[in-house]
Order: C-alpha cells, then sequence, then structure tokens
C-alpha cells in the first residue's frame, strides 16, 4: 500500500476519482479515501494546513495503514526567480525554516534528534534536512510531461504564510536556508516517515512567484495542480523499482 497526502481537499482530487475499488474510513473527522490508484493499494487524504496537522495525519496513517512509502503533494511558492505558475518542484530534500534554536548555536532548521527510526537514543546529534528517498526520486527525474519546468531542489516548510513583509523580516534565515519553493507541511511528513522509516516523496506545484504573480481562477488551479501531481505520482509508481 501507498499512501497519497496533500493539505487541501482541492489537491487530493485527482488521486480520488482515480481511485478504483474504493472506499471511505473516518478517525476523529478525518475521511481516508481507499482503493486501487495505478493498480497499487492506496490511501489517499488531506491533512489539512500546517506542520501539526502534517505531523499528525502521517503519523496516524502509518500506524494504521502501514503503507510501504508517502508521498506529500500539492502547491507552493516560488523563491527564486525563473519559475512560473504550474511549474513542478521536486524536493530534494525539506527543511522547517522557522526553525531557529539559536541559543544551542544550531543552524536554522536544524533540530537536536531525540531517537532513530530504530527508536535508539541519539543524544548530541542533529537532524536539519529531511531527504526525499533516493529512489523514488531517481525515479521522478524521468518524467518528463512537457509543457512546463520541473526542477528538483530544495522546498522550505513553515507554519507562517511566507508574505513578501514577514521574507523581508526573515530575510538572513531564509537566504542561509536556501529554498527553492515554499509550503507549510512537506517537511513535518517527512519528519514523521523519518522516525517510521518510510521512504517519503515531497513535490510541488508552483502557485505564485517572488514578483507577486497569482493565478486567476484558483479553485481551478488547484484542480489542474492535483492532476499534475497524480501524474507524476502514477508515473513513480508504474516504474520498475528493481
Amino acid at each position: 500500500m501507498i499512501a497519497i497526502l496533500t493539505a487541501l481537499y482541492e489537491e487530493s482530487e485527482s488521486f480520488i476519482t482515480a481511485l478504483k475499488n474504493s472506499g471511505k474510513d473516518f478517525w476523529n473527522g478525518y475521511e481516508f479515501n481507499t482503493g486501487e490508484f495505478v493498480g497499487r493499494g492506496c490511501v489517499v487524504t488531506h491533512t489539512g494546513v500546517g506542520k501539526v496537522n502534517a505531523a499528525i495525519i502521517t503519523s496516524r496513517i502509518i500506524e494504521y495503514y502501514k503503507p510501504e512509502m508517502v508521498f506529500y503533494t500539492g502547491i507552493a511558492g516560488a523563491l527564486v526567480q525563473g519559475m512560473n505558475i504550474g511549474d513542478v518542484v521536486i524536493a530534494r530534500e525539506s527543511v522547517q525554516w522557522d526553525v531557529d534554536i539559536f541559543i544551542k548555536d544550531y543552524k536554522p532548521g536544524e533540530l537536536p534528534v531525540v531517537v532513530e527510526g530504530s527508536g535508539d537514543q541519539k543524544d548530541g546529534s542533529s537532524l536539519r534536512f529531511f531527504a526525499t528517498d533516493k529512489n523514488l526520486l531517481k525515479k521522478s527525474v524521468n518524467w518528463k510531461p512537457g509543457g512546463f519546468k520541473v526542477t528538483v531542489g530544495r522546498i522550505i516548510t513553515g507554519d507562517s504564510f511566507l508574505t513578501s513583509s514577514l521574507h523581508d523580516e526573515k530575510a538572513d534565515l531564509i537566504t542561509e536556508i536556501y529554498g527553492d519553493a515554499v509550503e507549510m507541511e512537506g517537511a513535518a511528513a517527512g519528519a514523521a516517515a523519518r522516525i517510521y522509516g518510510i521512504p517519503f516523496f515531497h513535490a510541488r506545484v508552483i502557485s505564485d512567484t517572488p514578483d507577486g504573480k497569482k493565478p486567476k481562477r484558483f479553485r481551478q488551479f488547484l484542480r489542474s495542480s492535483s492532476s499534475k501531481m497524480a501524474d507524476l505520482v502514477g508515473f513513480i509508481i508504474n516504474s520498475d523499482f528493481s
């Protein structure tokens, strides 16, 4: 089984409509869509916005459904020039831009590690970046849909919507981390997957650019973005994992 997560329902819509033999499970008000996606057992849900929601629901899905891999997709804002609305960023790694334990001389985004996936204590070690599974990443770079640019880079995650004023306020921190796109869930889902030792994949469709460009019809854009992500994930799943 695989797990596919998004923040918003509209971001997961193409995955849900593509499910064969579909069903629904419910847990504390959350809806989990189950079935077969491109021939594989699958659970799809939207976690809600923000790192806490992403981490909780990712953990719940891993505990209950025991997926072989976790995909987190959706939309994100571009942080670099040259990206256009509708372009795709595949995360080589994800990091929490709003974590800054400066009193302990940790770097921005760096956290002390309490336990590894094995459950072993890791006193004194730290973790900054949540890497995309190498095998999933290798398969994803062969996806060449045409019509928009696909970039492999770093996606940064934070619980604040990164407006231009906040970007200016946090410019030094963001510059030190450096990212190609910014959103509000990916690194938290990646952290949960890492603790459980589950392969993780993270990708986003660009919804706005550094110069302030945004889609004119946002809900329509969400649906088209969901379709792109379903195509990408389907491509990866259909690839040979030997």
